[in-house]
């Protein structure tokens, strides 16, 4: 029963690096986006919203950013 919980432990120790590995390779592979100044601060803003706990619908959110 120890070796089978060793076993888990090292397949879940390796998955774990697995995962790391993979978003490593997908942050080399696809570029990051340029934003400008006013999506950066619309992002920004939306942080602080959901930092702040308040919820919006996503309708409402569409409307506000015009799609």
């Amino acid at each position: 029963m120890a070796q089978a919980k060793a076993s888990l432990n090292s397949i879940y120790a390796e998955i774990k690096k697995l995962r790391h590995e993979v978003e490593l390779i997908r942050t080399a592979l696809i570029p990051e986006e340029k934003v400008s100044d006013e999506e950066m601060a619309e992002v920004l803003d939306i942080d602080a919203r959901m930092r702040r706990g308040e919820r919006v619908r996503l309708d409402d959110a569409l409307a506000e950013l015009n799609v």
